[in-house]
């Protein structure tokens, strides 16, 4: 199946869905700039990459890491690579930044996000905007592997603002 219409079809499936954080706004807009870069997704010269994350609690405490360059506190996330799908960039980038595993076959698309990215010379990447699938997996075990970045277990009140709304996932599992 060709990206865009497995992109689209997930789309479809997460405007059912009754989550707080979505708005059909939303959602039209970012299938609107998926549909005028089909090409340029996978491409990091281009102006829209697609990249995807894993939302991932150990108990009531969500699991983040701290972005290199942006120096920010994030969900585990990376660029979707050729040949990838979202979901399996998710489960991959929340390995090898956390050192931690998901349960396999748990994950479920959650949000869809246009995120703003600043230029960044030592990649020779411009500014940029990242298309980003969220998906919710449910966390292996505890044993972990060493880590690439920082990981954080972040309460709810503590974690970004951003993603609070999503605490309500793991009360509701």
């Amino acid at each position: 199946m060709k990206l865009m219409t497995q992109l689209t079809q997930e789309i479809k499936q997460l405007e059912k869905a009754d989550y707080c954080w979505l708005s059909a706004t939303k959602l039209a807009t970012i299938q609107q700039l998926m549909i005028t870069h089909p090409d340029g997704l996978r491409d990091r010269k281009s102006a829209l990459h697609l990249s995807a994350s894993a939302m991932v609690f150990d108990r009531f405490k969500g699991i983040f890491i701290r972005h290199p360059y942006l120096h920010t506190i994030l969900l585990p996330a990376g660029h979707v690579e050729p040949g990838e799908l979202p979901i399996v960039c998710a489960v991959r980038e929340f390995h090898e930044e956390t050192g931690l595993m998901v349960q396999a076959g748990t994950g479920q698309l959650i949000d869809v996000n246009l995120i703003q990215i600043p230029a960044n010379p030592i990649k020779h990447e411009g500014q940029h905007q990242h298309v980003d699938f969220r998906y919710y997996f449910m966390l292996e075990s505890q044993l972990q592997n060493s880590a690439e970045l920082p990981v954080f277990r972040l309460e709810q009140k503590r974690a970004p603002e951003e993603f609070q709304a999503y605490f309500d996932l793991k009360l509701n599992s």
